[in-house]
């Protein structure tokens, strides 16, 4: 699942550590359409471990939608369809419906945001990817209310409606989310087997979890968010790149520390990170 951040087309001009600060914010910029999904890069990979996720326990990765009716998710599913009109899926199979279908069959997560009045609401999500967090718990709420974990959030939160309307008047947007890990899995859900976060000096790993994220809107009430997830390895980066890292993880506070996982290891990572 690794990826060489100075080829891929998606993500070498996308660095997020460029700044040398980590900082919790929306920082949407605009993208094309034809940029939104990604089929290239370990797209079978992907796919089969949607797969599995699915076999494995398909409501925990994708709990029945809140408040989206069946003409809704229509108008979704073909949207996702004019974005990726190569796409063929397979037809054998079970499938809940016909975004289960679909989002099966992208390496993207996927969700519906909604809105009616002055309500806003997480409305679907098919997430096979979770990165210590469960689908499960955030279907059916707000966005501060599923947010609320996140350090710095408010800010945005008081913003959810204006940010919802913002996407419906400038169409196609993306920001990449980051942090560090010491594995490359893609499942870390709450109740999945999960060996910790902790760093090994001895046997250092280290990577870099990008979550290359889009906001689109398919109606004036109602908008698709894309996850897709790549993994660097830290090591093999330029020594530029490994600084600024380091920089980035200096900037974080307890609270951002506390949420990544990082509490106990920043300074030994920091230490690796310098020494070659």
């Amino acid at each position: 699942m690794l990826i060489d951040p100075y080829s891929h087309p998606l993500i070498k001009e996308r660095l997020p550590w460029k700044s040398g600060r980590f900082v919790m914010g929306v920082g949407l910029k605009p993208v094309k359409a034809s940029e939104i999904f990604d089929t290239t890069s370990f797209y079978p990979e992907y796919i089969a471990q949607k797969a599995e996720r699915r076999a494995e326990n398909l409501e925990r990765y994708y709990p029945h939608s809140v408040g989206l009716s069946p003409e809704e998710q229509t108008l979704a599913v073909e949207k996702i369809k004019s974005f990726v009109p190569q796409l063929e899926l397979n037809r054998a199979g079970e499938y809940r419906d016909e975004f289960d279908q679909m989002v099966t069959h992208l390496a993207e997560d996927v969700s519906l945001w909604k809105k009616e009045g002055r309500r806003e609401w997480l409305a679907s999500i098919h997430l096979c990817a979770p990165n210590h967090w469960a689908a499960g718990d955030k279907i059916g709420k707000s966005f501060i209310d599923s947010h609320l974990p996140v350090p710095k959030i408010a800010p945005i939160a008081q913003i959810a409606l204006k940010l919802f309307e913002q996407s419906v008047e400038r169409g196609a947007q993306e920001r990449m989310a980051w942090g560090v890990a010491t594995d490359t899995i893609l499942n870390h859900h709450p109740q999945a087997p999960f060996k910790g976060r902790s760093f090994n000096p001895a046997q250092p790993e280290l990577y870099a979890r990008v979550e290359r994220q889009t906001l689109w809107p398919v109606t004036d009430d109602l908008l698709i968010f894309t996850i897709r997830t790549y993994f660097i390895d830290i090591a093999k980066l330029e020594r530029i790149d490994r600084e600024l890292i380091v920089s980035c993880l200096k900037s974080m506070d307890e609270e951002i520390l506390r949420y990544k996982g990082l509490i106990h290891d920043r300074e030994s990572q920091i230490d690796w990170l310098m020494s070659f």
